[in-house]
């Protein structure tokens, strides 16, 4: 049990640190418990006090599909700040200093996300670690991605020589194209995403909306064993259906 704890623990800090929410472990534990407790106050209203770990339940698991829903926050936020930390390292070589020491300085000056780990690159420079070796091994940790692809273009500069500064802005340009890009293709999908939403939060809503209206089917719904399993079926299917949309309209996912 203890073990099952402390993997959920860190699942869900895990999914704080994607979504880029800056809480600490007890803010999001404390904020979960809220929403549960919130939620089973609603189930009583409506079924007494079979409804309140239904209602607990539900409105902690809707929470936890939107943090799932945001995981890529963090690192969208992290490749959009790549450009900049790249300008800065080229400034740095174009005034004279080596590869290596002008990615600590871009460091210093480079905020979270994207500065803490930069700075733990710089670390590892400042150990005395060769540049290519450490700028590959930030291109492995993180494979496929804007940053290991800046990483893998600085591990290339820190051993080719010739006009690094130049190349290094070269590779900041394509990645600034690249986020306007990006930019540009989300506010096209804007309108599809926003249906997807709709569509997903209508069932639920009506549900709510009856349920609080009419004793009989809240008494339905939550306090029969039918009732519990439509219940259950209906929110599974919905919550199906909005992974499924927002698969389709954000590829990246």
């Amino acid at each position: 049990m203890a073990r099952l704890v402390t993997a959920a623990a860190r699942r869900l800090d895990a999914m704080a640190v994607q979504a880029d929410l800056d809480l600490s472990s007890a803010q999001m534990w404390r904020g979960l418990g809220a929403v549960f407790l919130a939620g089973a106050g609603f189930g009583v209203l409506q079924a007494g006090a079979i409804g309140a770990p239904v209602g607990g339940f539900v409105l902690a698991a809707a929470v936890l599909l939107a943090l799932r829903a945001n995981r890529h926050r963090r690192d969208q936020r992290m490749e959009s700040q790549l450009p900049g930390f790249l300008e800065a390292v080229a400034r740095g070589l174009r005034t004279g200093l080596q590869l290596g020491p002008a990615a600590a300085e871009a460091a210093v000056g480079t905020p979270p996300p994207l500065g803490d780990e930069v700075m733990l690159l710089a670390d590892e420079l400042g150990r005395g670690v060769r540049a290519a070796d450490a700028f590959e091994r930030w291109a492995r940790r993180r494979p496929g991605s804007g940053t290991g692809l800046a990483a893998a273009a600085m591990a290339f500069a820190a051993t080719a020589g010739g006009a690094r500064a130049r190349a290094i802005d070269g590779v900041a340009a394509t990645l600034r194209d690249r986020a306007a890009m990006e930019l540009e293709v989300r506010s096209l999908t804007s309108q599809a995403r926003a249906s997807a939403v709709m569509i997903a939060a209508l069932p639920a809503g009506f549900m709510l909306v009856s349920a609080g209206l009419g004793e009989h089917s809240a008494a339905f719904l939550f306090s029969t064993r039918l009732g519990l399993a439509i219940l259950g079926t209906g929110l599974a299917l919905d919550a199906a259906g909005a992974l499924w949309m927002r698969r389709i309209v954000m590829a990246r996912d």
